[in-house]
């Protein structure tokens, strides 16, 4: 069996630094006997943990290869790192029910798109021994002969049913790691924009739809910016130059379960454009675009000691729709429950006032 490799790493194609890293990689596979053709190298955004943990579970979720698939995900900021042996974030090794392999740098958010499906025991990970000090370019100097190490082990192993008995005997295989220590986001959390200007959440297209029919208009609010978007179903559901909540192409199975994230889209246009401050880890929030105008009607005659200490004098939608989340009107980005019940009850005022 020769083990198919996948890399991603922040490093340009067109770096030096990618340059040696992929020397590297094709040193250590042939120093340990694995086919170094079978090595491709994506890219992932410079520091960008999110980017990172997304994209290495879109691909290694969803793989049809199964065993002897191992990817390398490499993106380590060494952020609150200060250290006279350049040490950094440490390496962790996942396998999956069906074989495929994560070796991954555990930085930022890079684990958080796996908890979901290690909760559900779709995927096991454990500690390493790589070392994570010693060397500023750790992915040139220690991380290859680590990825081509693992891959031989793997081609030298027959998988029984429990697939993660096959990673015994790898040196530097440690002790299972605690899945409470792999961070959250909080629901509504942009995962990735992608070249077509889709920006993909981490909330799942079904969990929008409970809340909110097709065709309804919510108020999107990220960062600074706030733009109506219609919800719908597919992507290709709304017409051209609508910006929709749309049902994307990104998603993958959690115990057998299969959803698709929702994703902001524009038909014929981008909608990264519209949102032009949206990065991977920003939150967003939403809501009925009739529930919005209601609110700030409701704000502007509020007291004046409420409105001075929340600096209502300048009340933008964003602002206003910050302020419903922080009273817990708006919880997980969407679920917009209390704020209908307040509205109801005409308490929207005293629970804003309160903050």
């Amino acid at each position: 069996m020769n083990p198919v490799l996948k890399i991603l790493t922040d490093y340009p194609r067109d770096d030096l630094a990618h340059d040696e890293v992929h020397q590297a990689l094709v040193t250590a596979c042939l120093k340990h006997g694995v086919a170094p053709a079978n090595l491709d190298v994506g890219s992932i955004p410079g520091m960008d943990t999110v980017t990172a943990g997304f994209k290495t579970a879109q691909l290694a979720l969803n793989s049809n290869i199964g065993f002897g698939h191992v990817f390398h995900t490499n993106c380590a900021p060494r952020k609150n790192i200060v250290t006279a042996k350049s040490q950094g974030e440490k390496i962790v090794l996942g396998m999956t029910k069906t074989g495929v392999c994560v070796l991954m740098v555990n930085a930022g958010y890079a684990l958080t798109p796996f908890r979901a499906a290690a909760e559900a025991g779709d995927i096991a990970f454990y500690q390493t021994s790589v070392p994570d000090a010693g060397s500023q370019f750790r992915s040139r100097d220690f991380f290859p002969d680590a990825l081509a190490e693992l891959a031989a082990h793997l081609a030298k192993q027959t998988p029984g049913d429990d697939v993660t008995a096959a990673l015994k005997g790898l040196s530097y295989l440690g002790a299972p790691m605690d899945i409470d220590a792999i961070p959250t986001l909080p629901k509504g959390t942009v995962f990735y924009t992608d070249n077509f200007g889709n920006i993909k959440l981490n909330i799942h297209h079904t969990e929008l739809r409970a809340q909110y029919d097709a065709g309804e208009i919510l108020a999107v609010r990220i960062n600074d910016t706030v733009c109506d978007a219609v919800v719908g179903e597919a992507g290709f559901s709304q017409g051209e130059g609508m910006l929709a909540l749309t049902s994307g192409s990104s998603g993958w199975p959690v115990a057998g379960d299969k959803n698709f994230f929702t994703e902001i889209f524009l038909r014929g246009g981008s909608a990264r454009e519209r949102f032009s401050s949206a990065q991977a880890g920003d939150s967003v929030l939403m809501l009925r675009e009739n529930d919005l105008k209601q609110v700030v009607d409701i704000l502007r005659g509020i007291d004046r000691a409420a409105a001075d200490r929340l600096d209502l004098h300048d009340m933008s939608e964003a602002r206003v729709i910050k302020l419903l989340s922080r009273a817990e009107l708006i919880n997980d980005c969407c679920d917009t429950t209390a704020l209908t019940q307040s509205l109801k009850d005409g308490t929207v005022a005293k629970k804003v006032s309160a903050l």
